[in-house]
């Protein structure tokens, strides 16, 4: 069981579960709530739970391909965390991916089809495409395998968009026109855009991590084309695009007197971004890095903690 949750990894999936909880309890209801107390959510909690299963159980099986694929690869960068063929045999790791892949898409189906829209299916099914696609070929090209990733990363919140807001057309436009949904999409853009830009950022100091790896089998990854001073650089100037995005938000903040937001962008967010930017700068070893690439995960945690406060201010006004 304890190699089996390594290979999926359990810490991450369990992210991806709060991220969307948080999205649709702390980002949409609030909002909703905020316009007319008699604006709800639509989907049922069994209808959520469902699509949230089917998001981590994607994610699962994007997990266990790649591993499948990067056996000897890892073997050279992070050899004491090979669970393939090691801890679990090679045949039964390709038999879990197929069996909770086309699962995930059975469960999104399910959750699609109960709404009336079942071609939303679709967004899962390319996912699970997608991941066997960046496991086999993209992950070892010039930096469309740190794209994909971060698009699959920015899909979390975005399918939590979809799912909820579709309904809310569905039900709340034909009684009330006056209802305003293009708020809520802002938001859910933006936690979209920093879900992105965070993620393909860590890919980057992952990349640089494992560069050792990707180069003795011919990867052909960012750090080995540019080297990794120029990956620094673009890391460094991601990093920079995300503190200014944050600023602008922060300067909304002052607008509306959301001293509290304004606070927990400055020490929770804009700090940290501050100091990944010297370690990354400073980071000569792969140890140095891998905090780095941590510390990068930490920060777009605190991103999504940040809705939590988000939901009280717009409750509590």
């Amino acid at each position: 069981m304890i190699p089996f949750l390594k290979l999926i990894r359990i810490q991450n999936l369990l992210i991806i579960a709060f991220t969307q909880y948080v999205v649709r309890w702390c980002l949409i209801y609030p909002i909703l709530q905020s316009q007319s107390h008699y604006y709800t959510l639509v989907l049922t909690n069994l209808q959520f739970f469902f699509l949230v299963l089917s998001t981590v159980m994607v994610a699962a099986g994007g997990y266990i391909i790649n591993d499948y694929f990067d056996v000897k690869i890892d073997k050279v960068n992070k050899p004491e965390h090979i669970v393939v063929g090691k801890g679990i045999k090679r045949r039964v790791a390709m038999g879990a991916h197929t069996i909770i892949s086309i699962l995930a898409v059975i469960v999104a189906l399910f959750v699609a089809f109960s709404i009336g829209y079942w071609k939303l299916v679709f967004i899962h099914f390319i996912c699970v495409m997608g991941l066997w696609f960046y496991s086999t070929t993209f992950k070892r090209e010039f930096l469309i395998g740190n794209v994909i990733i971060a698009v699959f990363t920015a899909l979390v919140p975005l399918i939590v968009g979809v799912y909820e807001l579709i309904l809310c057309y569905k039900v709340y436009y034909p009684i009330d026109s006056t209802i305003d949904l293009a708020i809520v999409w802002k938001w859910i853009f933006g936690v979209a855009f920093f879900a992105f830009i965070t993620t393909l950022l860590r890919e980057l100091l992952k990349d640089m991590e494992d560069r050792e790896g990707d180069m003795e089998y011919g990867c052909n990854t960012l750090p080995i084309v540019i080297g990794i001073p120029a990956t620094k650089v673009i890391a460094v100037v991601i990093t920079l695009v995300t503190m200014a995005s944050l600023a602008y938000i922060q300067y909304l903040q002052t607008n509306i007197k959301d001293f509290i937001g304004f606070y927990y962008f400055t020490f929770a967010l804009q700090l940290p971004l501050a100091i990944l930017i010297f370690m990354t700068v400073k980071a000569k070893t792969k140890k140095a890095l891998h905090t780095a690439g941590n510390t990068a995960k930490l920060i777009m945690l605190s991103g999504i903690c940040y809705l939590i406060v988000f939901a009280y201010f717009v409750l509590h006004p």
